[in-house]
């Protein structure tokens, strides 16, 4: 009883969410006579907008953009959106242009941008700056020319202006609805596939759910036809699942593109119908007794007829009598109220439940209904509710079934315990006892070993960051003390060098962070690989010489053709510059640093690889793997602390593994150290591209 209230509670709590959207007051940005304003609204990257409000309305006019620009459309209405343009005055079948202006901020131009097209009725064809970026169907001037389709689509696009001007022809004469009932959406390309990734995925789970519920009691119907009850439920799964299926993001067309616009749109109302009907028979499974049967008949012999009045007629003939069809199943579902009520007073077991699971999801009815009569703006609830309330149901059969399996098996450990000795049962919970403690104890090594892995790391992080204070606050203590001469710039300057390491080592993690969490954005280009190295090694040659130490540049690649590799300048840049400084720092005056270019084959294809030798005094093998670690300085670094915090060639790493290249080292103590990296060549060139 516990676990079922708190499927209620989940019941209310849903139904609450959605009296809640009624009684909100914020309102987002509205377009007014054809103009919607975003420069001022749009200040994050993860927002969307809604392009609702008042579009330019061209009536019977199926307008392209070269039209209006030239002055060649007729005179035009607004009309407010979403909304069925028959609501606004027009007949209903008939065509039309929509156009909306959309002023975009300055720093959105360049970006690329989604845009959420919902289910437009019955075709369309939308333009974005004057080319074409969606479609859907066919749009005609009758419905010979015109050809139906529906569901939600997704365009992309850059605007490359500070005006947006998006031009939409719409056609429809197969069916009640005309125009679009649902909003566009616009944002950036990232939040707009996030919104769509969300319906997705709330959808798929609906359905998934349904069919495994329906399914489940199906196959127990199979096992036990005697209770007809379960086969009822699962029939209401399945057709609410195809129901939910050709609703919102219309998943049944993304699974089955081929399917036929009325053939969807039937099997839609064929899923409102029976579930309709197996609802009533699994109400009256339960509690017939309390059903009149004259009122059962009728309205099983309505939904009937109307599902076989769907099956004979065309979309544009049966979608008229929807309104019918949503004020019967509104009834019906207030008659099984009545009827729960009954049964609740008759003190039948479960009735109690059953009423409050009804009269929360008769109150979701009412809001759909509500909401494809354009009377609220609530959005499709029935979907939710009726999931819930058939989870409840099924939570509720289940526990039926599994009381009898509960009273079973307590039956058998009866026998069992008689048969069982006292020895057995002491071994088999012995032997229990031993698995869990196994599994305790090497559940605790891997939390013993995060915990360690945390500790090491935190305290890598303090020790470096501890240097540096320590030796601040000994400066300043001494000036406060009178030790050192507060007036002296030597020491002030010092204090200013090891503010700025410190420094140094925040932006070092905090880059090394944005780089292992792929937050790091790269501006990759097409380059060649000689000339970009050659650069560097100039660039920085004066530096390197300046301390006595002989540099050199060793071209190695084939003389046929140019190598082209797809990096970011500034980033390879970044890591070439860190292994050349690392190299100085090591390499006594007197001594050779060269920086290599090879072609070498990795994994079965072409890489090139820039290699920096030094004549330093090497590294150790057993310091060897660790050299790319956060922290880490080799027992030989016999440089000062405030030199580097052990980041830099972690940091390289993950620019070098960002390019889908690999960053190694090969040493021998006494004789130097060579570092390297590879990166893919490219056969061809390409554009910039961002990351």
């Amino acid at each position: 009883m516990k676990n079922i209230f708190y499927l209620l509670i989940v019941c209310l709590a849903s139904l609450f969410i959605s009296a809640c959207r009624l009684l909100d007051t914020e309102k987002p940005p509205e377009a007014e006579q054809g103009v919607l304003d975003l420069t001022e609204e749009w200040q994050q990257e993860d927002q969307t907008f809604t392009l609702d409000g008042e579009w330019e309305f061209y009536w019977e006019q199926l307008l392209e953009p070269s039209l209006i620009e030239n002055g060649d459309a007729l005179s035009s209405d607004y009309i407010k959106t979403p909304e069925n343009w028959y609501k606004e005055r027009f007949s209903n079948h008939g065509y039309a242009t929509y156009r909306l202006q959309i002023t975009l901020p300055e720093e959105r131009e360049d970006d690329i941008m989604g845009l959420y097209i919902p289910d437009v009725n019955t075709a369309y064809t939308l333009w974005g700056n004057g080319k074409e970026l969606a479609s859907n169907g066919t749009v005609g001037i009758n419905r010979s020319e015109m050809h139906p389709k529906h569901h939600p689509e997704i365009t992309y696009f850059q605007a490359n202006e500070d005006v947006l001007n998006v031009l939409v022809q719409v056609s429809d004469y197969y069916q009640r609805k005309s125009g679009w009932s649902e909003s566009f959406h616009l944002g950036s390309s990232e939040a707009i596939q996030n919104m769509r990734d969300k319906n997705v995925a709330v959808e798929v789970f609906l359905v998934i759910s349904l069919l495994v519920m329906g399914l489940y009691h199906i196959g127990i119907f199979i096992l036990r036809p005697k209770d007809r009850s379960t086969l009822f439920f699962g029939g209401v799964c399945l057709a609410v699942a195809m129901r939910t299926l050709l609703l919102g993001e219309v998943l049944l067309v993304h699974f089955i593109p081929a399917i036929n616009w009325e053939l969807s749109l039937k099997l839609e109302y064929w899923g409102s119908c029976f579930g309709i009907i197996f609802f009533l028979l699994f109400i009256h499974a339960q509690f017939q007794e309390h059903m009149n049967h004259r009122i059962k008949n009728m309205f099983l012999m309505f939904f009937t007829g109307f599902a076989f009045f769907i099956l004979v007629t065309p979309a544009r003939v049966f979608t008229e009598m929807m309104l019918l069809l949503q004020l019967f199943a509104g009834f019906a579902l207030l008659y099984l109220v009545i009827v729960l009520v009954g049964a609740f007073r008759n003190k039948r077991k479960g009735a109690r439940l059953h009423m409050i699971a009804m009269t929360i999801l008769l109150a979701f009815v009412i809001n759909d209904i509500l909401y494809y009569n354009h009377i609220v703006d609530t959005g499709e609830t029935v979907s939710l509710g009726l999931f819930l309330y058939l989870f409840a149901q099924s939570f509720i059969l289940s526990n039926v079934f599994a009381r009898a399996l509960t009273q079973s098996e307590q039956l058998s450990n009866r026998l069992e315990k008689v048969n069982q000795t006292l020895e057995v049962k002491v071994e088999e919970r012995t032997k229990k006892l031993a698995e869990t403690n196994e599994d305790l104890e090497q559940a605790n090594e891997r939390l013993e070993k995060m915990h360690r892995s945390r500790q090491e790391l935190m305290s890598n992080i303090s020790h470096e960051l501890g240097t540096p204070l320590t030796s601040i606050q000994g400066y300043i203590k001494g000036m406060l003390d009178g030790v050192v001469d507060r007036n002296d710039p030597k020491y002030l300057q010092l204090v200013y060098d090891k503010t700025l390491f410190l420094r140094q080592i925040i932006q070092d993690l905090r880059e090394l962070a944005r780089l292992e969490s792929n937050r790091m954005k790269f501006e990759f280009v097409d380059t060649d690989i000689h000339t970009f190295v050659q650069r560097l090694a100039e660039t920085y040659r004066h530096e390197i010489e300046s301390k006595n130490i002989e540099f050199r540049f060793e071209n190695n690649l084939p003389p046929e053709g140019d190598k082209m590799v797809e990096l970011d300048p500034i980033r390879i840049e970044q890591v070439v510059t860190n292994l050349l400084f690392n190299a100085r720092k090591f390499t006594q005056a007197g001594s050779g640093i060269t920086i290599e270019l090879n072609e070498t084959r990795e994994d079965n294809a072409s890489v090139v690889q820039i290699a920096v030798h030094d004549t330093g005094q090497g590294i150790s093998p057993g310091e060897l793997p660790k050299v790319f670690d956060r922290f880490y300085k080799g027992k030989s670094n016999n440089v000062k602390a405030e030199d580097g915090a052990g980041l830099g060639l972690a940091i390289s790493a993950e620019i070098v593994y960002a390019h889908g290249g690999k960053m190694g080292t090969d040493s021998e103590e006494g004789k130097g150290s060579t570092f390297y990296f590879t990166l893919p060549v490219r056969d061809s060139k390409r554009n910039t591209r961002i990351t």
